[in-house]
């Protein structure tokens, strides 16, 4: 029986073998379906040709499930409607499809209740909807969240924000309602921290952002979450960076219903300070180990962390890189044993080839010739490549001040040592037509106007521009003086480093502190030389005529002595070195210079003397160059050579802004019959340390000594002369211009005049 049964299956599954693919052969295809019509039903405000816009699927394409669903996505993205669907009817030579839509309704009214600190039209546009759009629900959920945050910033911790969506029975209308329990606002009274013994609370306060409320530092004391939860990563970092590898942060809210304050606690878990142990470099060749050893901070007994470890391998890398070898190779092995607290920490160099410069390739300037720009590079085809001549290059760059952006990257080059520098440049403008007014501690009323362009071109006509010169023209009018000036600059004189620049000057000056007023008119021109990267020495000319007019009664003999017009004709020998790193914005580096100017009737002139000056300064910076400390000297002596004396236009002065401030302009220096008459002897030297504000990004304060004397003998000066001051500033970058503020103190050899200090202020072009 089972025998017979098994053949019987046997046979039927043959037999379905061979009659099925007959079958499927000789099955008909179904014929492809034309759309012939597409129609749309229960639109109210979207108009129907909107609709067939966003649609693929037209009269006279064939009809696939695929793209009617498709469609379907479309129409849904629009975020028109709530539901969708489309029907399919056959008639004789095709089909016809039916598109159903029912409509998202309209947002008729938006309700706000229960707000009290926040006015109704901050909320609404924070909401960002509209009455007569269509309702999203995903674009009131946003709005929501955006008005939530608003509130929290503004100590609201408990606020509870709830929406509702009423649409009326029948129509396709709806009232948006947005409930707010703003709960009761909290700031923060104290932050506090637990578990702590390796570090001062004052050294980890200042790692957190979130502050305590304190009035007198302008701190509000709100809590921001998004903030809180920056500063809880940050003092992890923090005692990571310490050697604390195992350190757990966390916090605890307390909250003070009768003072509305809350209290936060950070609750630190520190856990044990690891050292690093055996440190081994390997794979050093090229090199004295030595050298490479010097470049590791993180050595055997000191603190442990990735971070330390981190900078040790780009020091390592920065070394390499710099002679060259663009491809060397750091990997750290790092074996920590958390018995013993003990890293141990073996780096492998692999110190790869010699690259060398193939091609240096400049994009991105459309006005500034290559030239221009070639002439600035330190780096050149053939050269080895060397970060320090890429870093300088792109100094000098940014200090034509032609550029917002200044990059470099590498290519590949002509053989597999070497490869092409890339310098990208983005140009800003260079061209400057600037009026404006303001007022000054000095000058009183100023008022400005200047044309000028610091990409010059004389020979590019008619567009004057990407030849590096530089021209102005310069106007300044105030309440005590009015210059005028005409200026002109080539810094490449025939394609050579030699500076070549003319000057047109009328200067008039009316101090009402001193017993005459002066007029200068003349020329100058001036030619330099750079004899090395940072060293730049020159020679200029100047004749102008110089005249004393309005003078005083009781003025000084030495005043009356000069009275009238004098012609002087000058000329100037100068040295100086300068390596800041930016010209415009320094942040380091030094500048230092020295210069000799004679006066001489064998030159043309009426008078005979001399003028020494010598300056000095000093840049310092921290914390990323957001803090600077700036160190200035000044000396100079002068003397008659044939003249009864040096002419007192040409003394030195100081007091004021721009040499020892808080005290009286020119107060600083002999004073004869109450007047300052000048000296001819100076010396001065300032100290200012500026920092940025926190919170407030445009501005800065500062903190200053001035310490100086003028003396009326040359090459003498008397210590027990000198004054000293001291004060806070404040710096504001507005859109009328830098205003810097100051109020100096004097607390030595203090003048009648202004025994309680001087409050200077000043606007200028330059930040």
């Amino acid at each position: 029986m089972r025998s017979s049964l098994a053949w019987v299956f046997l046979s039927v599954i043959v037999f379905g073998l061979f009659w099925l693919p007959q079958s499927l052969a000789e099955e008909p295809e179904k014929p492809h379906l034309r759309i012939l019509r597409v129609d749309v039903r229960g639109n109210q405000v979207v108009s129907t040709q909107t609709i067939l816009n966003k649609m693929k699927t037209q009269p006279g394409t064939e009809l696939t499930q695929q793209a009617v669903n498709d469609d379907i996505k479309r129409l849904y993205a629009t975020g028109f409607f709530q539901d969708i669907r489309i029907d399919v009817e056959e008639v004789t030579e095709g089909v016809r499809l039916m598109v159903v839509v029912e409509e998202k309704p309209i947002i008729r009214r938006i309700v706000i209740q229960g707000n009290q600190a926040i006015p109704e039209r901050q909320i609404r546009n924070d909401l960002n909807l509209i009455e007569g759009q269509i309702l999203d629900e995903f674009a009131v959920k946003e709005g929501v969240q955006k008005v939530q945050e608003r509130y929290t910033n503004k100590g609201f911790q408990f606020v509870t924000i709830r929406y509702q969506v009423e649409t009326e029975r029948g129509t396709k209308e709806a009232t948006v309602v947005i409930t707010i329990d703003e709960g009761a606002p909290f700031r923060i009274g104290e932050v506090r921290f637990e578990g702590v013994t390796a570090f001062q609370d004052k050294r980890l306060r200042r790692v957190v952002k979130t502050k305590a409320r304190n009035p007198w530092l302008l701190r509000r004391g709100v809590f921001r979450e998004e903030k809180f939860k920056d500063d809880l990563d940050r003092l992890s970092a923090f005692y990571q960076s310490q050697g604390f590898l195992d350190a757990r942060v966390a916090h605890r809210f307390e909250h003070d219903p009768a003072t509305k304050k809350m209290r936060i606690t950070i609750q630190v878990e520190e856990g044990k300070r690891y050292q690093a142990g055996r440190v081994e470099l390997k794979g050093v060749q090229l090199f004295p180990a030595s050298e490479v050893w010097q470049l590791l901070q993180m050595l055997p007994d000191t603190t442990y962390s990735q971070q330390n470890l981190a900078q040790d391998v780009e020091r390592v890398r920065n070394f390499y890189y710099d002679r060259g070898h663009m491809d060397v190779r750091m990997v750290p092995d790092v074996q920590l044993n958390r018995e013993t607290g003990r890293v141990d920490v073996t780096y492998q160099i692999e110190e790869g080839e010699v690259y060398f410069v193939d091609q240096v390739k400049i994009r991105g300037n459309t006005k500034t010739k290559d030239l221009v720009i070639r002439r600035e590079l330190r780096i050149r085809p053939g050269d080895q490549f060397e970060g320090e001549k890429i870093k300088r290059s792109r100094e000098r760059l940014e200090n034509l001040n032609f550029f917002e952006e200044v990059s470099y990257d590498t290519e590949p080059g002509s053989a597999p040592n070497r490869k092409d520098i890339l310098f990208r440049v983005k140009e800003k403008r260079t061209g400057e037509l600037s009026f404006g007014a303001g007022i000054s501690s000095i000058d009183q009323f100023i008022g400005f106007g200047e044309i000028a362009q610091r990409n010059f071109d004389l020979l590019n006509w008619p567009r004057f521009t990407g030849g590096g010169q530089s021209l102005s023209l310069h106007g300044r009018w105030g309440t005590i003086t009015r210059n005028f000036e005409l200026s002109f600059v080539e810094p490449y004189l025939f394609h050579k480093p030699v500076s070549f620049g003319l000057d047109l000057f009328d200067v008039r000056n009316e101090n009402r502190n001193v017993d005459f007023r002066e007029e200068r008119i003349g020329f100058g021109t001036t030619f330099s030389k750079a004899f090395t990267e940072y060293i730049r020495a020159g020679l200029g000319y100047r004749l102008e005529r110089v005249e004393l007019f309005d003078i005083s009664e009781d003025a000084a003999s030495v005043v009356r002595l000069f009275s009238g017009k004098q012609w002087l004709s000058r000329v100037k020998l100068f040295l100086a070195r300068d390596t800041r790193n930016n010209i415009l914005f320094p942040t380091k580096g030094w500048v230092v210079g020295a210069s000799g100017e004679l006066v001489g009737t064998f030159l043309g002139g009426q008078e005979d003397y001399y003028i020494l000056e010598g300056y000095t300064t000093k840049y310092w910076n921290f914390q990323e160059g957001k803090h600077v400390i700036e160190w200035t000297s000044r000396l100079g002596a002068s003397d008659d050579a044939g003249s009864d004396a040096v002419p007192v236009f040409d003394r030195f002065y100081a007091g004021g802004l721009g040499t020892v401030r808080g005290f009286n302009f020119r107060r600083v220096g002999p004073i004869e019959g109450g007047s300052a008459i000048g000296g001819s002897t100076m010396v001065i030297s300032n100290l200012e340390y500026t920092f940025p504000i926190p919170y407030l990004e445009n501005f800065k304060a500062a903190a200053f000594v001035d310490v100086g004397n003028v003396d009326r003998r040359s090459y003498r000066i008397d210590f027990g002369e000198f004054r000293v001051s001291v004060g806070p500033g404040i710096k504001v970058k507005t859109p009328l211009g830098p205003i810097a503020f100051y109020y100096g103190i004097p607390v030595v050899n203090r003048d009648t005049e202004d025994k309680n200090g001087r409050f200077e202020f000043s606007i200028s072009r330059g930040f």
